[in-house]
């Protein structure tokens, strides 16, 4: 029905060493939903019509803000962390 959201078949959470957790939900359409805590995050890789020689889809986002060098913004976060 139009206007109603469609529930996840399945939904598995996953609590990251540094405590940041992601939640994976899939739905009965075949797509898939990724929630991370700590945003903003960066799309920095992404085969969606599947790896080279693979059949598999893979994505990578990384902490930072968007046209940054993100790993380094990730690093200052954390060694800000530790000075807290």
């Amino acid at each position: 029905m139009a206007g109603q959201p469609v529930e996840a078949h399945f939904t598995e959470d996953v609590t990251l060493p540094d405590g940041r957790r992601i939640r994976v939900s899939a739905y009965p359409d075949g797509s898939i939903r990724f929630h991370v805590d700590g945003p903003p995050y960066v799309l920095t890789e992404a085969y969606l019509t599947g790896a080279p020689g693979k059949n598999q889809a893979i994505m990578k986002i990384s902490p930072g803000k968007q046209g940054s060098s993100a790993s380094y913004n990730y690093v200052e976060w954390l060694e800000s962390k530790k000075q807290d």
